[in-house]
């Protein structure tokens, strides 16, 4: 992956400047920074008494979050990747000659098949983060007290990198010829976001209350 083969300070230079990486792939490293924040809070947690207190049924189904939440990572980084090269067949179809009839119809067609890949990417990696959220939501309540900052960092930091990289979906899906099922999940997604991070709001300030 060629950005994980860049150092912090090349890639922060990239960041800062006309080059790749762009914002579908930003939003896709904030998450992976949020899942990774939110795994953390469950290992500092582990070993806590309230923790082991609870029964092996609730214990190993706390783990089998976390082990999916590491896999995301994992899909994230791909994400970062895919985001650079989504919109490629874009440019390459407005490239395509259009001398003849023919030809105008072979570029229009390949231009609207690039949007959809285009509009596809990003709503790939926004799905993914929806899972992260739901999965953050299902540990919140066992983080323990003094973690629980980094578990609600982790639901700001991929709520915010949602609604970022669906940016992208809703201005490339402007090209399609039928966006409104697009439309319709981006506002589902966003919908179901807001509900998942005022719950675990909730459960994070009763936590930090009791500090």
């Amino acid at each position: 992956m060629m950005f994980m083969d860049q150092t912090l300070e090349e890639f922060i230079k990239n960041v800062n400047s006309k080059e790749l990486p762009g914002g579908g792939s930003i939003s896709a490293l904030t998450a992976l920074l949020g899942v990774g924040i939110g795994n953390m809070s469950f290992y500092l947690t582990e070993d806590k008494k309230s923790f082991k207190a609870l029964d092996e049924k609730t214990q190993q189904e706390i783990r089998s979050h976390v082990d999916r939440l590491t896999e995301i990572i994992e899909e994230l980084k791909e994400k970062m990747v895919e985001d650079t090269k989504s919109f490629d067949s874009v440019l390459q179809a407005y490239k395509l000659p259009k001398e003849t009839d023919e030809e105008k119809a072979y570029r229009k067609k390949m231009i609207a098949d690039g949007y959809i890949i285009a509009t596809e990417s990003p709503m790939s990696s926004a799905r993914i983060m929806m899972e992260a959220m739901e999965l953050v939501k299902q540990i919140a309540k066992y983080i323990d007290k003094y973690a629980i900052t980094d578990l609600l960092a982790s639901a700001y930091l991929l709520h915010s990198s949602m609604k970022s990289v669906m940016l992208n979906a809703k201005i490339n899906m402007k090209q399609l010829g039928d966006s409104k099922k697009v439309a319709d999940e981006i506002t589902a997604l966003e919908d179901k976001s807001e509900v998942l991070l005022r719950e675990i709001e909730e459960v994070s300030y009763k936590k930090i209350g009791e500090v």
